[in-house]
């Protein structure tokens, strides 16, 4: 029975956009709207006074799981709100109640708050706002658990933007933004100045500002949009700067180790790739801030734990180790540079077999140009969602970027893993890019050998 009320409770909510849904129409009234289901859940949550709130580009998820879990090991009872999920809405909601760690929200809460969003758009009452989008519901679950919660700080991350976006309805006491690059440019602008300009809406003057490493001209626009509102922004760069020192990839030992300009004492994190460095820089930077607020419990032991428990799946996560499989959700033409980067740096000389599979509104030639640039043999595929763009086009698009170097086309894509682990010896690297809905396939394929997503987290959901 909880499982099958379970099952139509994530339905109900994936069936929320209206017809013809857009970006537009969530930027729109995104904010009041999602306000307004609050109000109708029991009145506006103090919670939306304790919080922080993360938005960029890349690195959002896990920044958050760094800060929340640092909050975490310090004994503060804290919320961690992400997007979007891999396998279970869950995991979108993750909450400690001290020492134990991030556990996401259990099944039966999420019933209980889907049937309260259900009565909420039943009598919708604001019909000059248009219908709740099924963000919206997610964020306005968000909040109103950390509420019920009585957590001390909830860690909320933006979901497109950061002005208009829906989760920006709080007064955050610190706002991080990490780094931009050129995504969802249709919406939010052409350039890292107009990109960085709508990052920058999460700023208040009443905060403290945070920034992880940028480009020149996203700098500058953020720069000028906290001068324009008089609010504090540090960039993290100038004090926390990471300098990378070890890297453990061994079965049962996942670990990156750094130091920074702050602390002479190194610290640990089971999160690969360089570009997690600035990640972790800019969580440091704000915790330090947090620290200021009034989050005294925040000492470097209590970072340092938190920092060591943290995990993010599906950024260069290592599933299986002979051969190696590593599941990375980049979909973007930057984000795969970054993951090559890293695979090259850690693991060069070893052939890497690639299966990328690419949504619509992402730049498909440019992700495969940059593929093509790391991988050794490559596999096309189709994830599972009616967005994908056809692996016949992606062959296309493959011949026009990498010349004369030969790609199989496999779909469906639980049948392309396979078959790359099949080819595959075991000193050989299988990736698995191009979209978090490709590398969730990973999972299923693996399964069957025990392999958990988030070894520190409770189950998901009893489906």
């Amino acid at each position: 029975m909880q499982a099958r009320r379970f099952s139509e409770a994530a339905r109900y909510l994936e069936s929320l956009d209206p017809p013809g849904y857009t970006a537009a129409y969530a930027f729109e009234h995104g904010i009041p709207r999602t306000r307004h289901m609050l109000e109708r859940m029991g009145g506006a949550p103090v919670v939306v006074q304790r919080c922080v709130l993360v938005t960029g580009s890349k690195g959002k998820g896990s920044t958050v799981t760094l800060i929340a879990q640092a909050l975490a090991a310090a004994g503060y009872r804290v919320g961690a709100y992400t997007g979007p999920h891999l396998h279970s809405p869950v995991e979108r909601f993750a909450f400690s109640r001290g020492r134990a760690g991030l556990r996401d929200m259990p099944p039966s809460v999420f019933v209980e708050l889907t049937d309260a969003v259900r009565a909420i758009v039943e009598t919708w009452d604001r019909p000059d706002l248009g219908m709740p989008t099924r963000f919206e519901a997610y964020t306005a679950m968000a909040y109103r658990w950390f509420e019920r919660e009585r957590a001390d700080i909830a860690i909320m991350e933006i979901g497109i933007g950061g002005r208009l976006d829906a989760v920006n309805l709080s007064e955050p006491m610190v706002s991080v933004i990490t780094n931009i690059s050129l995504e969802h440019t249709q919406m939010l602008g052409a350039t890292h100045a107009a990109i960085a300009a709508e990052k920058a809406g999460i700023l208040r003057a009443s905060g403290i500002g945070v920034a992880a490493a940028q480009s020149d001209e996203g700098a500058r626009a953020l720069r000028a949009a906290a001068a324009a509102i008089g609010a504090p922004l540090r960039f993290a760069e100038d004090r926390w700067a990471c300098q990378p020192r070890t890297v453990t990839i061994e079965p049962g030992d996942i670990e990156q180790t750094f130091v920074t300009r702050a602390w002479a004492e190194p610290l640990a994190m089971p999160l690969l790739g360089a570009y997690q460095l600035q990640n972790a820089a800019a969580a440091l930077c704000a915790l330090d801030a947090l620290r200021e607020r009034g989050f005294a419990r925040l000492t470097p032991q209590a970072i340092r734990a938190g920092f060591a428990r943290a995990r993010w799946p599906a950024r260069l996560e290592v599933l299986h180790h002979t051969p190696l499989v590593i599941a990375d959700g980049a979909h973007t033409p930057y984000s795969m540079e970054q993951l090559g980067k890293s695979l090259r740096l850690y693991f060069d000389g070893r052939l890497i077999r690639v299966v990328v599979g690419v949504l619509r509104d992402k730049d498909a030639r440019n992700i495969l140009r940059a593929v093509a640039g790391f991988a050794d043999e490559v596999i096309l595929t189709e994830p599972r969602y009616h967005r994908a763009v056809p692996a016949a086009q992606l062959a296309a698009m493959w011949a026009e970027t990498a010349g004369d170097r030969p790609a199989s086309v496999v779909i469906p894509p639980a049948s392309a893993i396979r078959d790359a682990l099949r080819l595959a010896r075991s000193n050989e690297i299988v990736v698995v890019t191009g979209s978090l809905h490709l590398a969730a396939d990973v999972l299923t394929v693996l399964a069957p050998a025990g392999v958990r997503r988030r070894p520190d987290s409770s189950p998901s959901s009893p489906l």
